[in-house]
């Protein structure tokens, strides 16, 4: 064999293992991160059968889309607010100022509506003793919440009253100061609410002996507005 068939053959040999080399290299990178097919499963388009819910149009259980970036819809829980009930009765108007009127409504069938010359009440019309007053009261010089924190000693008899602070007033739009206390076979609440540009205050005073008259009364309270 000549020297040229010789250098021929050689030249050829290294340009095979070359290719093959290259070829390895690339198998390598193409099959790195995937993971191997677990027998008896069905791959398809790189993503086991099953994995995905058809109707979650791409997006994963846990608040991302397809591509991984985070869906802010589906990821933040929404706040759902309960609005106040449409009242129920007969409104009521009492002007309780020179630019204010309360505005309640009153359900005949459970409330009887007195008017006094400083004072409305709301008899409870059912079984036992309930009802709402609302009168003035002049605020003390220590300020409302320190009134309201021995208002109810004349209707308890000294009893000691909890405060609760300021609140809304049963879901109203109206707030005020809230102390309670339990006298006898029942319960006083009282809310005190300061009237603008005055040293008078609202008091709203329930009184009641059970769960029933308590409700009726909350829902009485609740469907107060201030014009």
């Amino acid at each position: 064999m000549s020297n040229i068939t010789k250098n021929l053959l050689l030249a050829l040999t290294l340009v095979c293992v070359i290719a093959l080399i290259v070829f390895c290299i690339q198998l390598i990178v193409i099959n790195r991160g995937v993971d191997p097919v677990v027998p008896g499963t069905t791959v398809s388009g790189g993503s086991q059968q099953g994995d995905e819910d058809p109707d979650s149009n791409g997006e994963q259980a846990n608040g991302e889309d397809g591509d991984g970036s985070l869906n802010v819809d589906n990821a933040t829980a929404s706040v759902v607010t309960t609005p106040r009930p449409p009242p129920q009765g007969t409104r009521e108007s009492i002007l309780v100022s020179e630019d204010n009127r309360l505005i309640i409504y009153v359900r005949e069938e459970l409330f009887e509506f007195v008017v006094g010359d400083l004072d409305w009440w709301f008899i409870y019309s059912g079984a036992g003793e309930a009802t709402l007053e609302i009168a003035f009261t002049q605020i003390s010089p220590q300020g409302l919440a320190a009134h309201a924190e021995t208002f109810l000693n004349e209707y308890s008899g000294g009893t000691t009253a909890e405060f609760s602070g300021e609140q809304s007033i049963q879901g109203s739009s109206i707030s005020g100061y809230h102390v309670s206390a339990r006298t006898g076979g029942g319960v006083y609440e009282a809310w005190l609410h300061a009237l603008e540009n005055s040293d008078l205050a609202l008091a709203f005073v329930i009184y009641y002996e059970n769960d029933v008259q308590k409700d009726a009364l909350y829902e009485l309270l609740s469907s107060m507005d201030m014009e």
